[in-house]
């Protein structure tokens, strides 16, 4: 089997082959549901079949029906289409896929009496180029394993032996090992109000650390009114452009991330498109690949950038230039040397006309009014300050890239092609990538592809991704709290320092502690009871310049909070982490199923899913936020709440009530009023391309029907209408009003449009404040510029050899970047059975480095290096580049008692605390070595059962 087969090097083979186990499993549960159904048998009894058989099937079994057969099920002839068996009563649903993967796709659930019998996708329009089916990839339709699982949290749960009151009473060290008791409802928020009551009046809310999302999330109203929080920032996502944000230099940074590159009919305009880093096809398995194959099939020509020819270059035939982690800058100096040398031995390759119009600092002629460094971008690539020209082979010799790929590349994107260039944030996401952004920014500027059709250059990342501008649906605004009145109920305090809007225009209470932790530093700020303050680095509240003076503080964490996110998981240093989760008094988590978070928790709340309830705006407010450009998904809810969970407004309207707080001021209207206004409020841009209109119609009937407060209005559609299908999509046609270029208003008129945020107005090759901030970092010891330089990286490359001039190798000659994989998105679905089936858990390897280790497909591997070791099974590729590692990111800590080790190699065991120089999370720069493991008898994790609280009887 070639190394593209076992890729799965198109689209529509990864999505069978997951259909294919989907099938297998719904056969057998659909036989299970169906059983029941015929023998009156109780929902909650049908669930608690579905749980068995989810973990047969994890554990590697043929799922087995324990229900005990009569001789009408013995006759009974099932069919797998249940909603065309007229023996079953069911209805299609439209229900959310809420995971933040980018996506953003339609789902449907098929519901019998009660229960979710089968999931598809969208099937409400024709899909075509005016309006695409929003399709599913495999996590979500493998989404009915998450919500009726095995691992689903059913009861409220204590630590066994922890009690409230801090010093002998926590026994910290068994976190993560200790059994579980199950309690009520009324003990577990009794418990967890008397704590928090504790540690409020001992130790204040600079001891207890939010480990969410802040003022955006659940429990931020509760954490707030009891006296603030510890915050945390960081820049995971965006990397290198949250602090030298696009935005100051001129063009692209998080808060314009959508408004980088065109439309996706604009795609069809290009006559070159590359992508440096990567995989949408993966990452976003959505509609984002299908998008840049339309334009595949109108003639544009892919290049892929990048260390390894994965699923989306293979699947569009794309030329692979193949470069190594954290080597982007210098791969793209050489690139820009290159199109010098060309443009001045044949002319035609740089758009000196944009870059003179449009730039300030390329040249020394051109340097902004503000410069502090009598130094420019051509001098340093030309040489003429450190004696060495970034020439093509320079790059080469760091980057691995063959110097004619460079050398072809800087034509390809020259000013005479039509070159959509995109970069993701992986590159970003590495030690070493401080200049990185500004050299996209340059790079397309050299080229002048910006402003025009078929020209752009930019991030696409997200539900962003391969369709870039503002959305043509704006979901509506929701009844809120009265903040004053609620400011007021708790004491009242200034609310000057921070502003108190949450998602979606939403109020949210101010938080009165300043604290806030980078989060390369939050768990040793726990542990060593210290950390360095920066400011809020992702805080758009207080402008652009947001790095503050560093200041070191003492800080005394007492409590960790934690919702929604995985941050053992997800965040460095694993290791440490859970040293952090041992040391504080008291750890409290809400799930659905039972993460890391919640195993090394003392209190776990079971919380409902959003296919139980319409509390989004608590804890989901992305499924209004994170839309298709074009399409607006409805999520609803399928079923009623299963066992005893509660929606996180609910268990902080309890929490609230038993700390002393007026819990209605919070939540003045239901759940279920708020779903309904942002629908009934969601407004749509008409044919005109400037009028917004109201999307829905809603009639007296409707209002009366719901029984919910509203207004009768004219719309694109009828509410009832809306709702069964689910979705609404704006049709588009080539040359319509909703057309998207990007910087077209600047390259138009730079005068009337300047950039928002540049002291020039112009793009900034030359940055001054980009120099001011690395400066007042401080972390780098060697001198910054203002301008696109390469640094050389901590973990990068030249860090595997123990002698750089004669190429030997140290101790960790491996480099590691964590991939996004279609098995999981985040941390999600990893503990989901089918999807373990499906796609294994491995580390991907060069097919050589393999062999020289002795190792071939299949074999158990230890990963290791000086913070840790993890174990995983190998696929050794062609595919990958030499040197080079993806051990794809998101597998949840799985850590054997036996050997000490995790078993399902989590990624955080092998990193530290470094940050880069910029702030940046360099979780794409870190070095191992891989050596085959000799106890070859473990478990792959899809024959493991899935990890259940232990001690809770079922």
């Amino acid at each position: 089997m070639n190394d593209l087969r076992r890729l799965c090097d198109s689209f529509d083979m990864l999505i069978e082959l997951i259909e294919m186990s989907i099938q297998a499993e719904e056969k057998s549960m659909g036989e299970v549901a169906r059983s029941a159904s015929a023998r009156g048998i109780s929902r909650r009894g049908f669930v608690g079949a579905s749980a068995a058989a989810a973990l047969l099937l994890a554990s590697g079994c043929a799922p087995e029906n324990k229900l005990k057969k009569t001789e009408e099920t013995e006759e009974q002839r099932f069919r797998l289409d249940a909603e065309l068996d007229e023996a079953v009563s069911g209805e299609w649903k439209a229900v959310p896929c809420w995971h933040s993967c980018g996506g953003k796709c339609l789902l449907k659930a098929y519901v019998v009496d009660g229960v979710v019998t089968r999931v598809k996708t969208d099937d409400v329009y024709d899909d075509s180029l005016e309006t695409f089916q929003n399709r599913a990839c495999p996590r979500g339709r493998s989404q009915r394993m998450t919500i009726f699982g095995a691992d689903r949290l059913k009861y409220p749960m204590k630590r066994k032996n922890w009690q409230p009151g801090g010093g002998e009473n926590v026994n910290g060290e068994l976190r993560g090992v200790d059994e579980w008791e199950r309690i009520s409802w009324d003990e577990a928020i009794e418990l967890t109000a008397k704590e928090m009551r504790r540690i409020y009046d001992t130790h204040g809310g600079r001891s207890v650390l939010f480990a969410n999302y802040g003022r955006t999330q659940a429990h931020s109203k509760l954490l707030a009114a009891m006296g603030g929080y510890t915050n945390f920032t960081f820049t995971d996502s965006y990397g290198s452009n949250f602090l030298y944000t696009g935005e100051m230099g001129g063009n692209f940074g998080h808060s314009e991330a959508a408004y980088s590159t065109n439309d996706r009919l604009d795609l069809l305009n290009a006559e070159v498109i590359s992508f440096q880093g990567g995989n949408p096809g993966w990452a976003s398995g959505g509609t984002p690949l299908y998008n840049f194959y339309r334009a595949k099939q109108s003639g544009a020509e892919f290049i892929y950038i990048g260390p390894e020819y994965n699923v989306t270059a293979s699947t569009l035939e794309a030329k692979w230039i193949p470069i190594r982690p954290a080597t982007d800058t210098a791969f793209l100096l050489g690139v820009a040397h290159e199109m010098l040398r060309l443009d001045q031995e044949q002319g035609d390759v740089v758009d000196w006309d944009f870059i003179g119009k449009y730039t300030v600092g390329f040249t020394m002629d051109s340097l902004p009014e503000d410069a502090s460094v009598e130094e420019c971008f051509y001098g340093y690539v030309m040489g003429e300050y450190d004696g060495t020209p970034k020439t093509a082979e320079w790059a080469s010799e760091i980057c691995g890239a063959p110097a004619e790929d460079i050398a072809w590349y800087a034509e390809k994107i020259g000013k005479t092609h039509a070159a959509t260039m995109i970069f993701s944030y992986a590159p970003s996401r590495c030690n070493g990538a401080e200049s990185f952004p500004q050299m996209m920014m340059t790079i397309g500027s050299m080229g002048g592809h910006m402003g025009k059709p078929g020209h752009a250059c930019g991030p696409q990342y997200h539900f962003w991704a391969s369709n870039d501008g503002p959305a043509l649906i704006t979901p509506g605004s929701m009844r809120d709290m009265d903040l004053p009145k609620v400011l007021e109920s708790i004491g009242g305090f200034d609310t000057s320092g921070e502003a108190g809007a949450s998602y979606l225009g939403g109020s949210a209470i101010p938080n009165r502690v300043d604290d806030v932790i980078l989060t390369s530093f939050m768990w040793s700020a726990v542990v060593d009871g210290k950390y360095t303050y920066f400011g809020n680095v992702v805080d758009r509240s207080k402008g652009l310049s947001l790095i503050e003076e560093p200041e070191e503080r003492e800080i005394d964490i007492r409590m960790i909070w934690s919702d929604m996110c995985n941050f053992i998981t997800t965040r460095q240093n694993t290791n440490l982490g859970i040293e952090a989760y041992r040391k504080v008094d008291f750890a409290v988590s809400t799930s659905y199923v039972f993460t890391p978070a919640a195993q090394f928790s003392d209190i776990v709340f079971p919380c409902t899913t959003p296919w139980e309830g319409p509390g989004y705006d608590e804890k989901y407010p992305m499924l209004f936020s994170q839309q298709n450009r074009e399409s607006f998904i409805i999520p609803h809810w399928a079923v009623a709440p299963l066992y005893e969970a509660k929606s996180e407004r609910d268990i902080q309207y309890l929490l609230l009530e038993a700390l002393g707080f007026e819990a209605d001021l919070f939540y003045p209207a239901s759940e279920e009023q708020r779903h309904f206004d942002r629908i009934v409020n969601t407004t749509v841009l008409d044919e005109d391309g400037k009028t917004w209109v109201p999307l829905v119609t809603i009639t007296q009937e409707d209002l009366d029907e719901v029984g919910l407060e509203g207004k009768v209005q004219e719309g694109k559609i009828g509410y009832k209408e809306l709702m069964e299908a689910g979705v609404y999509h704006v049709p588009r046609k080539e040359g319509d009003n909703y057309g998207f270029i990007a910087f077209k208003d600047f390259v138009d008129d730079p005068e009337a449009n300047p950039r928002p945020y540049t002291k020039s107005g112009k793009i900034e090759l030359y940055c001054q404040e980009k120099l001011n901030i690395l400066n007042r970092l401080g972390f780098s010891k060697e001198p910054q510029k203002p301008y696109v330089d390469y640094h050389k990286p901590k973990y990068g490359y030249e860090e595997t050899f123990e002698d750089w001039d004669n190429k030997v190798k140290g101790a960790y000659p491996l480099q590691v970047f964590n991939g996004h994989y279609l098995r999981r998105s985040h941390t999600s679905f990893d503990a989901v059975g089918c999807m373990r089936e499906a796609y294994k858990n491995p580390v991907f390897m060069n097919a050589d480095d393999a062999a020289e280790r002795g190792l071939q497909d299949g074999d158990w591997v230890r990963i290791f290096n000086q913070n840790g070791e993890v174990l995983r099974q190998v696929s050794a590729l062609e595919t990958m580049m030499p040197g080079v590692v993806n051990l794809p990111h998101g597998s949840w800590p799985e850590i054997d008692p036996d050997l000490g080790i995790s078993v399902n190699g989590g990624t955080n065991f092998l990193t530290d605390s470094t940050v880069g120089d910029s702030c940046v999370q360099g979780y794409n720069t870190v070095l191992v070595e891989i050596e085959k493991y000799e106890k070859q008898d473990i478990l792959p994790d899809e024959a493991r059962p899935v990890v259940v609280p232990k001690g809770i009887e079922e």
